[in-house]
């Protein structure tokens, strides 16, 4: 933590790679894999092919981020509290739902060691 003005903050000691993966990327960019993938197919992000992968250096992301910001016409859609709220309603899990997620997290548990068809033979069976 660092204390500046009397604010506490999180630094981050982590360094950020000068050269990404897509799944870095995205995460540098907290975007989907797939929408990095989009900005390099439509052009909007300059990326090296190595082999079957990309390689994507940091200024390139630094400058789709300054290019996105920089936008004319585009105005982020602001949500009111009660949106908000209304989307987290809309989220819950209903029972069905939460059952199902409970089965799947129980079998994952118990996965360790099992070939995959064995293990999901059992779990459908179940």
């Amino acid at each position: 933590m660092v204390a500046r003005y009397g604010v506490q903050a999180m630094v981050s000691t982590e360094r950020t790679p000068e050269i990404m993966t897509p799944e870095q990327a995205a995460d540098y960019l907290k975007v989907n894999r797939e929408t990095v993938y989009r900005y390099i197919r439509q052009g909007e992000l300059l990326a090296s092919k190595r082999g079957r992968g990309y390689r994507i250096s940091k200024p390139n992301l630094d400058r789709l981020m300054s290019d996105i910001q920089s936008r004319q016409g585009f105005t982020p859609r602001e949500y009111t509290a009660e949106e908000i709220a209304g989307f987290l309603r809309d989220d819950q899990l209903d029972e069905q739902a939460r059952v199902i997620v409970k089965r799947f997290s129980e079998s994952m548990d118990g996965r360790a060691g099992q070939s995959d068809r064995a293990h999901y033979s059992r779990t459908l069976a179940g």
